[in-house]
């Protein structure tokens, strides 16, 4: 995507001239004309509006052209737009979303990190590893010697450990290859072994024939203590097994070193997202409200309680949308898995993400607590009927029960109840409620 995007942007049709653009325009517009016409693309209300079709371009060129020939002082500004037009429709052949698709799309690739490269650098860096993993895997694939040369003198003593597993599958897959594996290095540990010398001893001394000295009762005592050395050798091999099979598993135990490690590295990563990411992140969020509320404040006239619990309502949009976002989340774990990411490039792609879902999650949030009141449609159990020529009353804001009639001043927690309040004829009762008297127009 960005190496078509940069052709497209860099390419010596655009940049020569407005003829040589509108040439290249024209053959972008003839393929995406014919690609409609082979889907059999219908042409609707929303695509004759749409300023990048094939049959707006060819009209808006046209114009452009009457307007040269008729403004020939103003030439060299009807050439500029329709060069302009050109390059943003060769940008809309490659990302539909045009210039926003392009920055989510740059903000992805800005994001990505391989050791200290990032951005396109780091992409490359991956491809050439993946290159070279493809490459390992095809050659242990094929059971070639040359796999093991990719894994240097630091990983011998993690295949150590390995061993017993890998094995344990080769039995599993492949008995004979496990046989043809382990019988000649049994055969050459045991020809060497206390076993073989005490046993190899034991015959000797029954064979004896005509030797005063190995008499049937001495050949038999013999026999008892060769047996009994061969059999502590067992048994101390198959202790000796034991602890080598445990061994793995308590390597693989944590000290107390490397579990203060592991937390001081959760701490040093959760410093760094609170103080260099989440501030920036949540003034962008902030900023964004303000902008996409402040058309409905004029009419809404929420006080602070009201409007601090819709940018809660907000943020929480902000948020399950996030949530929703298999793309976004699936980067963000990346830069969470990271040490210190970059913090720029962080906050540059949640403030993408902001942009993109907050328009969707202010409309929602405002349709369902303030639609009825917006659209001019009274609430039934709320709203006091509207006089001809009255203005009508601002929204009570969220949890705010209307009365007419004010209640006792021995149930009204004046205590708890801001000043602000008593001007509007808002109070907070002892019972948790917050009331506010209006009187009936």
């Amino acid at each position: 995507m960005a190496e078509d995007l940069g052709a497209v942007l860099d390419a010596p049709e655009i940049e020569s001239g407005a003829e040589e653009v509108e040439s290249g325009a024209e053959q972008v517009e003839e393929g995406a004309e014919a690609v409609e016409q082979a889907e059999g693309a219908e042409t609707t209300t929303a695509a004759k509006d749409d300023p990048y079709t094939t049959k707006f371009s060819r009209e808006f060129r046209a114009a452009t052209k009457a307007w040269e020939q008729a403004h020939p002082e103003q030439a060299k500004f009807a050439r500029q737009a329709r060069e302009n037009h050109a390059r943003i429709f060769a940008l809309q052949q490659l990302e539909p979303k045009g210039i926003d698709g392009v920055r989510e799309r740059y903000s992805l690739l800005d994001g990505l990190a391989h050791g200290e490269l990032k951005g396109p650098e780091a992409l490359t860096a991956i491809q050439e590893d993946l290159a070279g993993i493809e490459q390992l895997d095809e050659q242990i694939a094929q059971g070639n010697a040359e796999a093991l040369k990719a894994f240097g003198p630091e990983f011998d003593a993690g295949l150590a450990k390995l061993a017993p597993a890998i094995l344990q599958r080769i039995l599993s897959a492949d008995p004979g290859a496990h046989e043809a594996i382990m019988l000649p290095e049994h055969v050459k540990f045991l020809a060497g072994s206390d076993l073989v010398k005490e046993y190899n001893a034991l015959i000797d001394v029954l064979n004896t024939q005509n030797d005063p000295r190995f008499d049937e009762k001495t050949k038999m005592q013999f026999a008892i203590a060769q047996l009994a050395k061969m059999g502590t050798w067992l048994n101390g091999l198959q202790s000796k097994a034991g602890e080598v099979k445990l061994a793995p598993n308590a390597g693989a135990q944590p000290n107390d070193l490397t579990t203060r490690q592991t937390a001081l590295e959760k701490q040093e990563q959760e410093f760094h997202w609170t103080t260099k990411i989440q501030p920036t992140a949540a003034a962008h969020e902030n900023k964004t409200f303000e902008t996409l509320f402040d058309p409905y404040q004029k009419r809404l006239r929420l006080d602070s309680a009201a409007k601090q619990d819709l940018i809660q309502a907000f943020k929480a949009g902000l948020n399950k949308a996030g949530g929703a976002d298999k793309d976004y989340m699936r980067q963000m774990g990346i830069y969470r898995n990271q040490k210190n990411p970059d913090p720029a490039t962080v906050q540059n792609y949640v403030k993408n993400a902001i942009n993109k879902h907050s328009k969707a999650v202010m409309e929602s949030l405002i349709k369902a607590r303030y639609g009825p009141f917006l659209a001019g449609t009274p609430r039934a159990a709320t709203t006091a009927p509207v006089k001809p020529g009255t203005r009508p009353a601002a929204p009570a804001g969220v949890n705010v029960e209307i009365r007419t009639v004010k209640p006792p001043q021995s149930e009204i927690d004046f205590k708890h109840t801001p000043i602000p309040w008593l001007r509007e004829h808002k109070y907070k009762l002892y019972n948790g409620k917050t009331i506010q008297v209006r009187a009936v127009n």
